[in-house]
């Protein structure tokens, strides 16, 4: 079998402003995501008081529900997306979350905060590869790295935001009312935070569908059936294998960090919810982007000493980091260490999720990209996603008791972290390089 080499081409023109613009109305689709997506778990203690939910629930539902539906519908509309209509089916992903988002504000239990939940996890599943594959579909293989790592920033940003102006929505709406809405004669704040942020969904998938064009897709990609797709996983069973089991372990440890770093700075240390938004939102905001933004000269530094295998040590070095600092963080004895490792945490978290993007888009041939982006969200969001912050409430639900959610979290970057930097140290290995299908390779 013939290695399977990245894609370049020198000769290919350089971006346009349109191309940097589609980048840009990307980024704020992805902040908008990420938003309705975290916004949950800076809200999971008055949720929790609210709706009278124990800690695995706050953990389903933060975790598990939005993974559900996410997974499958991530695989579905990746092979959507490969054969076209990428800006068509974004939008309606879009107005599909933005929907949810307002059922989650209306929720009077846990069964329909769950089922809402589950909603915005098909609407966002679309998110990433849809992204990935309009992006691909417009810069070299060659030029990928510094868009993507733009886009990735809005994880970060949505993050950082939905803390921020939670904490403001939460202080301004407590501080009004009382608000009467259909079905509650007096609304608590944290329901009127979901609808508020509803709204701007709306605008955005209007505006994505009237002023953005996609890219022209490769016959090879129009074509690509599911063959072609096992084919590449069975020329690539032992590399895919240790792949799949370092991103597994990685998100496990990852998910549950940024679910539950917010309430353990409330439980361990006695931070209001405020004092979380004014310290841990600029944390998830500036440390996110930076460690997104830094990947991209990280990978161009590697490469020019570690070649094809730049990527994989990009992501081996983030894991490896990541592993030590999610152990110690939450175990800071101080409010100001814990915030400091807050900082330190997600400028690594982040630089490990561009980085595994970074390595997608450099293994996967790009008549696959849109299938297999969906996978790896599926991948992570089942796992990781699903069971991450779950695991962390029925650590502290179990085990530890609900005031040492920082045990409990040192705990899953200990089990979790160190393996999945080891395994993907191991899928770096020569004898594990990315080989192409014997039979009929797939055209770039």
């Amino acid at each position: 079998m013939a290695q399977l080499q990245p894609v370049t081409d020198s000769r290919a023109p350089a971006p346009s402003a349109y191309d940097w613009y589609v980048v840009a109305i990307l980024f704020a689709t992805s902040v908008l995501g990420y938003v309705d997506r975290v916004i949950l778990s800076f809200l999971a203690e008055p949720i929790k008081a609210s709706l009278a939910l124990a800690d695995w629930q706050v953990g389903a539902v933060t975790g598990a529900a939005f993974a559900l539906l996410y997974v499958f519908g991530g695989v579905f509309i990746g092979r959507l997306l490969d054969r076209g209509r990428r800006i068509a089916i974004l939008s309606l992903c879009i107005l599909t979350w933005s929907l949810a988002t307002a059922a989650s504000g209306i929720a009077t239990g846990f069964i329909a905060l769950f089922v809402a939940r589950m909603f915005i996890g098909v609407g966002e599943a679309g998110l990433n590869p849809a992204a990935i594959g309009i992006i691909s579909a417009r810069f070299a293989q060659d030029r990928l790295q510094k868009p993507i790592g733009l886009f990735t920033t809005g994880l970060y940003v949505g993050g950082g935001l939905a803390m921020m102006a939670g904490a403001q929505l939460l202080a301004r709406f407590a501080a009004g009312g009382p608000y009467h809405l259909p079905f509650f004669s007096e609304a608590e704040p944290w329901r009127l935070v979901f609808l508020l942020l509803s709204v701007p969904g709306v605008g955005l998938a209007i505006l994505l569908w009237l002023s953005v064009k996609d890219g022209a897709q490769s016959g090879a990609a129009k074509n690509a059936s599911g063959g072609d797709a096992l084919a590449f996983a069975r020329a690539n069973r032992r590399p895919l294998t240790l792949l799949a089991l370092s991103i597994v372990a990685w998100s496990m440890n990852n998910y549950g960090l940024l679910n539950w770093y917010p309430a353990m700075l409330m439980r361990s240390h006695g931070m209001t919810p405020a004092l979380v938004a004014s310290t841990y939102g600029p944390a998830f905001l500036f440390a996110g982007v930076g460690g997104c933004l830094v990947a991209h000269p990280l990978h161009r530094a590697l490469k020019r000493r570690a070649g094809d295998k730049a990527a994989y040590h990009l992501c081996f070095a983030a894991m490896s980091v990541l592993s030590l600092t999610t152990i110690v963080g939450p175990l800071m004895p101080t409010v100001t260490g814990a915030v400091v490792m807050a900082f330190i945490n997600l400028f690594v978290s982040a630089l490990s999720v561009t980085a595994v993007f970074i390595l997608l888009v450099t293994i996967v041939p790009p008549a696959l990209r849109g299938r297999y982006t969906g996978l790896y969200m599926a991948l992570v969001n089942l796992t990781g996603g699903a069971f991450g912050s779950v695991l962390v409430g029925l650590l502290t639900d179990r085990l530890f008791g609900a005031a040492r959610l920082d045990l409990a979290l040192s705990t899953m970057a200990l089990a979790f972290g160190s393996p999945a930097a080891l395994l993907m140290l191991l899928a770096a290995r020569p004898k594990n390089r990315m080989l192409a299908p014997r039979a009929a390779p797939l055209p770039a």
